[in-house]
């Protein structure tokens, strides 16, 4: 049990250092909505670990200001195989009010009730720009705060179509006297595809913001679960302001729910670890294929805890899958050598301090010390 907590010291010490990163920039100029918009990107830190893996996306709304905290719990949360790894893009819109709700309100003609030719640039521009640019899957999260919040509701009840899941922090659900959540109580099943995975919380507001929160708990407790797949909390410490850094990593941890295959100190062998993933596919309507964290997370939990021999396998599937990874040979140096398969542990050894020579990789420092001890012995 000690060794186990102190590798579990270890990869949260990767995490730490590995909490942020810098982000990737592009401009699309949009025919739809006449704007030049400018496209944040946070890659996974594995990105480069293969040529052909394919991460889910996730569309952060009001990007200027969410997008950085949300990038980098995207990735601490991912380190520890909690959600996926995922590509985040955060996206500004320059005007908020026409942007970000499905009616025209009285007093704004014009500069209101835009939300359905927004969304037609997301998924008509934006997405095929990303994908022409980076490997993403075919599964697409969204994420609002406030009247942000408001849109990402628009989307999970009404284009399930377009996203697999979505994360409304505060949501100005008073939006056109409630007009949203009326829509909601007539809403049925959409065609053959799953209902959004939605998520939905609210801090501690007053006023319409807690009445709007509280209609859709009621209209929402009264839907069947092929309508809407949902889950909510309230956070009555966090105020309107503070309430997205909290709200965001919950919505994650909600939507992914079931995600991590050993969450705590439990084991699988590789075997075991896809028999679970072919079953979570059937949850989620999706195929989560492993990643680089998993197989490094898993592998050394199952050595750690006595099962050499599925760490052992575990990685060894890891490497072949992500061939490039300095993290996965490196855990697979240790493991080998906890086997007292120096050579193999040594060769393990030298070719992650090579990639992480080439990738210039922030663990350097640890995988050198590791080499130097394996040639000493």
């Amino acid at each position: 049990m000690y060794r186990f907590f102190a590798a579990a010291l270890y990869l949260f010490f990767l995490a730490f250092a590995s909490a942020t990163h810098a982000a990737e920039t592009f401009q699309v100029d949009s025919k739809l909505i006449n704007e030049t918009v400018t496209a944040r990107v946070a890659l996974p830190e594995s990105y480069h670990h293969s040529d052909s893996f394919e991460y889910p996306v996730m569309l952060v709304m009001d990007g200027s200001t969410q997008f950085e905290h949300i990038a980098g719990n995207v990735n601490f949360l991912s380190t520890f195989s909690i959600v996926p790894e995922i590509i985040v893009v955060g996206v500004s819109a320059k005007n908020r009010i026409k942007h970000f709700t499905h009616t025209e309100l009285e007093g704004y003609e014009g500069r209101s009730g835009g939300a359905e030719l927004y969304t037609q640039f997301l998924r008509d521009e934006l997405l095929p720009e990303i994908k022409e640019q980076y490997r993403i899957s075919p599964y697409t999260l969204v994420t609002g705060h406030s009247l942000s919040g408001l849109y990402t509701s628009y989307l999970a009840t009404h284009h399930a179509d377009f996203i697999n899941a979505s994360i409304s922090v505060s949501p100005s659900l008073w939006w056109d006297d409630f007009a949203l959540i009326n829509d909601i109580k007539t809403a049925k099943q959409q065609a053959e595809k799953p209902p959004v995975r939605w998520f939905v919380s609210m801090a501690n507001e007053p006023n319409e913001m807690a009445e709007g929160y509280k209609r859709l708990m009621n209209v929402l407790a009264e839907k069947s679960e092929s309508v809407f797949d949902w889950e909510s909390q309230q956070f009555p410490e966090e105020t309107h302001d503070s309430t997205p850094l909290i709200a965001n990593v919950e919505g994650l941890k909600s939507i992914f729910r079931g995600y991590n295959a050993v969450p705590n100190i439990e084991i699988k062998s590789l075997e075991q670890l896809q028999a679970y993933y072919d079953n979570y596919k059937k949850t989620m309507g999706y195929n989560f294929p492993m990643s680089v964290h998993q197989y490094n997370v898993y592998g050394l939990k199952a050595a750690y805890e006595g099962e050499l021999e599925w760490g052992i396998g575990i990685l060894e599937k890891g490497v072949e899958v992500f061939g490039q990874s300095e993290v996965l040979w490196d855990s697979l140096a240790t493991v080998y050598s906890m086997n007292d398969d120096t050579e193999s542990a040594l060769q393990a050894s030298n070719k992650a301090l090579k990639l992480a020579r080439q990738h210039q990789s922030k663990y350097l420092s640890e995988i050198e010390a590791q080499n130097g001890e394996l040639t000493m012995d």
